[in-house]
């Protein structure tokens, strides 16, 4: 039998880590929340039917995102104006009007999948829904 002198310290910090699962295998690392960029380019895109990818933030001004993506058929740019709410997406073409209305669709999101999936909804007017579901891999 082989005996090893371990110091004190290093055997309350062993049973510490051990209590508290710092050491466990199981232990897995939470996906960072959404970003509001993150959120708003997948709304857009959504709402768009364009992948998530080609939709780029330009500018932030408070809280305010200004986003734009171009349409590869055409080289279009198109132009959009977002803002979070709780978990509601208020967009806007730009120049255009805010889509806040009663007679216009509500978009919101929600974080499923353990944190890796965004979800996008849209509650239309006559009030059928959609909603799609983005993996991360797929937003980046």
């Amino acid at each position: 039998m082989i005996r090893i002198k371990v110091p004190l310290q290093v055997l309350r910090l062993l049973s510490f880590s051990l209590l508290s699962g710092c050491l466990t295998p199981q232990a897995a690392v939470a996906a960072p929340p959404f970003t509001r960029e993150t959120i708003c380019r997948t709304a857009i895109a959504s709402v768009m039917g364009r992948d998530p990818k080609l939709v780029q933030v330009t500018r932030i001004d408070g809280d305010i995102l200004f986003l734009s993506y171009v349409r590869p058929i055409d080289n279009f740019v198109w132009d959009y104006r977002c803002r979070i709410d709780g978990n509601r997406v208020i967009w806007a073409s730009e120049p255009g009007r805010w889509r806040e209305g009663p007679k216009d669709e509500r978009v919101s999101f929600e974080v499923v999948g353990d944190g890796e999936q965004l979800r996008i909804i849209e509650d239309h007017a006559d009030g059928s829904a959609t909603n799609e579901l983005f993996g991360r891999d797929k937003i980046r």
